[in-house]
């Protein structure tokens, strides 16, 4: 690779042209199904490189160890130098070329995570990699050539390097990439596993969802499973399918499952945003989704469990009976605004139907809603023939959010799709999506700013300090001012962009996987740094 692949730090190169028809955004469709546990060892091979010492527990260290950051799917950090003053110092350090068999979501579509000297990431094949963090050069692979829809990723406990295939969990030796246990959940063309893990205390937690590369498996229900740490054995499950009962046609129907990590608090609640219901729209003999009447609990909802038992809590739903598509399933967000003078506790969460939802944790008290981006004709049933509508099946909040300083910051897709009541589904090339980042007030929902983008940002919302990042598909990186919205920094990455990035000292960890039909795009894990370096070629 060479230098003149990757913008410079300055942001001086417009962002690449990522042409796709079809493309497999993290969170677009959500298809379910119900497994059996079982343990197996997949087959693949690991390199292993010279071992390095790890920090041990996620309280030791400042490094990014779960995809979105903490157990409160912030994605905000203070421990580092990148703030409103430096972030125009970043430039690039190093870049780590991504190769093999592209899926149709790319070669990555996840979140890195460091730890210590290493960073760690999985690829769209199921393959873990561990690079050295100030080389960019690679420790170890470990193969597993499983291909993921994703959003899929890895996280770090107590020495353990945590994820998944598609058709199930794994525990890696973080120094050397041995497996240490692996669980098959879900047989393949049955659905599939696509969420990063979530790991508190000695539990791990997977979803299966559905579908198998788009397509919906009738009779299949999403499954979370909690899994001990140290063997995979399963501790409890939990069916987002309401009583395991597909609404009346299991043999055309399916849904739940999800598509993000949920998030984890102090009393150890664990709160499930939960994807949708399928068939959508419906089908020729029923449609607008008659072969589901009623409101499909618990699809599109945020579900509370006792993270010790799997006992639901509580829960709430933000869209019933959904026919378009409109999956929440962004990452819940764990933070506290005042209410009646008193420090209260509330999840905020949102999905494709283009809204962001707030609730009380305590018992799920509607707080707020507020939606973003362009809205027609998403509500309501269908007409026979085909109409526009705005979220499309792949706009609305596609990846993840961030939350630091009383605001929650929105990425937003706005791409129509032509639907109608008995399944007819189109959708433009992605070259017409467009979307922008809004910062909401996390007690009112109030829009404080917003900035359009001029692709879709599909890079998710990340914090350093009173910095805000989001990047867009067409592999451009920008960083806002979190008060006022103002345009910090621009750069642009060797290839598009479909993943989030990681923060880890003066480092920005950014995965460009998306090449497209591009013939210049270069697939790379690229490391900006406050400073740089001279870049790997």
């Amino acid at each position: 690779m060479t230098a003149t692949a990757i913008a410079n730090a300055r942001g001086t190169r417009r962002g690449r042209r990522i042409r796709a028809g079809r493309i497999g955004l993290t969170g677009l469709t959500l298809l379910g199904v119900l497994v059996g546990a079982g343990c197996n060892s997949p087959a693949g091979t690991s390199v292993a490189v010279a071992p390095e010492p790890l920090v041990r527990g996620h309280e030791r260290t400042a490094d990014w160890l779960i995809a979105n950051g903490d157990l409160s799917n912030t994605r905000a950090t203070t421990r580092t130098p990148i703030n409103s003053e430096t972030v125009r110092d970043l430039e690039v350090k190093w870049r780590l070329p991504l190769t093999g068999k592209p899926t149709f979501a790319g070669l990555m579509a996840s979140n890195p995570i460091v730890v210590g000297g290493t960073v760690y990431f999985i690829d769209l094949n199921s393959n873990v990699h561990a690079v050295d963090k100030e080389t960019g050069r690679l420790r170890w692979k470990r193969e597993f050539d499983d291909p993921s829809v994703g959003p899929n990723g890895v996280a770090y406990s107590k020495g353990l390097l945590l994820g998944t295939t598609f058709t199930g969990a794994f525990a890696l030796d973080a120094r050397t990439g041995r497996t240490v246990w692996s669980r098959h959940l879900i047989d393949a063309g049955k659905g599939g596993v696509d969420v990063a893990p979530q790991v508190y205390g000695r539990t791990v937690l997977v979803s299966t969802v559905p579908s198998t590369f788009g397509e919906y498996v009738p009779g299949t229900m999403g499954t979370v499973w909690a899994l001990d740490m140290a063997t995979g054995k399963p501790r409890w499950s939990f069916n987002t399918v309401k009583d395991g009962d597909l609404w009346g046609h299991p043999e055309i129907n399916s849904g739940g499952g999800l598509w993000f990590p949920p998030a984890v608090d102090k009393r150890g609640r664990v709160f499930l945003a939960v994807g949708n219901p399928a068939p959508m729209p419906g089908t020729p003999e029923y449609p607008n989704g008659s072969s589901r009447p009623g409101p499909n609990l618990y699809t599109n909802s945020l579900v509370a469990l006792d993270g010790r038992t799997g006992e639901l809590l509580w829960y709430r739903q933000a869209l019933p009976h959904d026919i378009r598509d409109y999956d929440l399933q962004i990452s819940p967000i764990i933070t506290t605004v005042p209410i009646d003078g008193r420090r209260t506790e509330i999840v905020i969460v949102a999905g494709k139907m283009g809204k962001v939802f707030a609730y009380r944790a305590d018992d799920g008290t509607p707080l707020w809603t507020r939606s973003v981006g362009i809205h027609l004709n998403d509500e309501g049933p269908l007409p026979d023939e085909p109409v526009t509508i705005y979220p499309g099946v792949l706009g609305g909040v596609e990846t993840p959010m961030a939350a630091a300083e009383g605001l929650v910051f929105v990425p937003w897709v706005d791409l129509p799709a032509e639907m109608s009541a008995t399944g007819g589904m189109s959708y433009p090339g992605t070259d017409g999506g467009r979307g922008g980042l809004a910062a909401l007030d996390t007690r009112t929902g109030e829009v404080r700013w917003k900035r359009d983008l001029p692709q879709m940002p599909l890079g998710a919302a990340t914090v350093t300090n009173d910095v805000v990042f989001s990047s867009t598909y067409d592999g451009r990186i920008f960083a806002f001012d979190i008060r006022t919205g103002k345009t910090l920094w621009t750069g642009t990455a060797p290839a598009g962009i479909n993943s989030f990035p990681a923060v880890s000292g003066d480092m920005l960890l950014v995965g460009a996987g998306v090449a497209g039909d591009d013939k210049d795009a270069r697939p790379a894990l690229v490391a900006y740094s406050l400073g740089g370096d001279r870049p790997n070629d």
